[in-house]
């Protein structure tokens, strides 16, 4: 599973990935935060592919994938991606190249709700003291 959390008033993204055994016991969940992101569905390129590399460097095989962003999943099946996730979206497709199996998948916002607090609680933690106004 992976989500993101995107303020817009300050560009900052969280990120939350959550990797599970097929038997679904939750294997590893890590979160970051991403500076100078430009919108909520650039979050969620990015944070794909950050837990692309996650899932890599962890030294996993097969992945699945669960996102509740139909855009982005729109974007990466697209044979013309939007311009502006267009890298992102060609780095998606190399590393999914590094899996014996991968997949991307729809699933509900509550189905992917480990993900997102880990995604909100990196974003808050973030932003915990930033004022709009930047004071």
């Amino acid at each position: 599973m992976v989500d993101a959390a995107w303020r817009a008033y300050v560009n900052l993204a969280g990120f939350g990935c959550v990797f599970k055994s097929r038997s679904g016991v939750i294997d590893y969940q890590t979160s970051r935060v991403e500076r100078h992101v430009s919108s909520s569905l650039t979050a969620e390129a990015l944070a794909l592919r950050w837990s692309l590399l996650t899932a890599q460097a962890r030294g996993y095989s097969r992945i699945f994938f669960n996102t509740d962003c139909q855009s982005l999943l729109a974007a990466i099946s697209s044979k013309t991606p939007p311009a502006d996730l267009y890298g992102i979206i060609q780095d998606i497709d190399q590393l999914s190249l590094c899996f014996t199996s991968v997949s991307f998948n729809f699933v509900a916002r509550l189905s992917n709700s480990a993900a997102d607090q880990l995604a909100k609680f990196a974003l808050y933690n973030a932003t915990s003291s930033i004022s709009p106004s930047g004071a």
